[in-house]
């Protein structure tokens, strides 16, 4: 599968923005103390500038690199953990499981033949002409 041109466009910045930063670098060793020429001024704006460029362009053309190599760390380390992440899964389900229960008694209690009392608002049974609660027809 062929990568993306951008990815190679990203690599190709970051190169020459570390280029940029090591030329900065240098200008600051060469023009350090010799203000009359501003290489040591230039120098300081070259090498943030371009570090800062180089970083954005490595990381950014790299970042299928980083992908894959953050999906083998996280592989590598579920194999390496796979008995503890069983038992985890284990108990999870063990405790989702009562919880499971309770919410489908709840649903079940619900859908059964009930309904609300139109004056006092109590649950009554759906049958019903008169509500226990307050009497009132229903």
């Amino acid at each position: 599968m062929n990568k993306p041109k951008h990815f190679l466009i990203f690599k190709l910045i970051g190169f020459v923005s570390l280029m940029v930063a090591l030329a900065g670098l240098v200008l600051l060793i060469v023009g350090f103390g010799d203000f009359e020429h501003n290489w040591f001024l230039f120098g300081m704006f070259m090498l943030p500038v371009g570090f800062f460029g180089a970083a954005l362009g490595l990381v950014n053309g790299f970042m299928p690199e980083i992908s894959r190599a953050t999906a083998r760390s996280a592989s590598y380390i579920q194999k390496q953990n796979k008995d503890a992440l069983k038992e985890i899964a284990n108990t999870s389900a063990e405790i989702n499981k009562e919880a499971v229960a309770t919410i489908a008694s709840a649903v079940s209690e619900g859908l059964g033949e009930k309904m609300f009392c139109k004056h006092c608002g109590k649950r009554i049974d759906a049958d019903s002409k008169f509500c226990s609660f307050c009497g009132k027809e229903q």
